[in-house]
């Protein structure tokens, strides 16, 4: 896994570690991807406990796994744009989860894990989806919360496949990528404002619709 900003690692309530995918069929979404992670990102920020919170980012596709952020503080979070974006090539998306939990130190933080792709896994040379089933059963043991957004997909489906529970995950069309990330940033803000209270509806609150 390529490693880039650091930033400062002040221990926090909550580590929000996002997987975000960076493949050849994002391209058609570019723009409401760069845009809705963006305000997501600043929602957070405008939270009453954004200082409790730090935020790591994964970006990926067949040629790259790529640790943007290692738990930073918000305000270090770099806002993406074209170049910083770019989407291309194939899904390793068991290698993907698999290295990112590897490289998680929660430091006694709660830990939200969110999964972003509109493909299927057809690239993973390291993890198989067994492996990465039991791995989330062991983290979730652990108090860890685990999010799915599937594009374009049975995102049911693939949680399922990998144990994740279904008011943690959402399926949505790309076309309503940014409504996505508010639904996504209102869930967030849920969360984190309980501290990372472990939960299985994660997106169960009634203001967690997309519109």
């Amino acid at each position: 896994m390529t490693k880039q900003k650091k930033g400062s690692r002040e221990k926090a309530k909550v580590l929000v570690s996002f997987i975000l995918d960076e493949t050849g069929s994002m391209q058609v979404v570019k723009g409401p991807t760069i845009s809705g992670f963006n305000e997501y990102v600043q929602s957070l920020r405008q939270e009453d406990n954004a200082d409790d919170v730090r935020f790591m980012l994964t970006k990926f596709n067949s040629e790259k796994i790529e640790l943007v952020h290692d738990s930073v503080k918000l305000s270090d979070v770099a806002l993406l744009d074209d170049a910083s974006y770019s989407p291309n090539y194939l899904t390793p998306l068991y290698d993907v989860i698999g290295k990112t939990i590897k490289a998680i130190s929660d430091d006694g933080c709660n830990v939200l894990f969110v999964i972003q792709t509109d493909g299927q896994e057809n690239y993973s040379k390291e993890f198989t989806r067994e492996a990465i089933f039991t791995v989330i059963a062991e983290k979730k043991k652990a108090g860890w919360t685990f999010v799915f957004l599937g594009a374009d997909q049975d995102a049911w489906d693939v949680g399922m496949q990998l144990g994740l529970d279904k008011g943690n995950v959402m399926s949505y069309n790309s076309a309503e990528t940014k409504a996505m990330f508010r639904t996504l940033s209102t869930a967030t803000g849920c969360y984190t404002r309980s501290g990372g209270t472990l939960t299985a509806d994660f997106f169960q609150d009634p203001q967690d619709t997309i519109s």
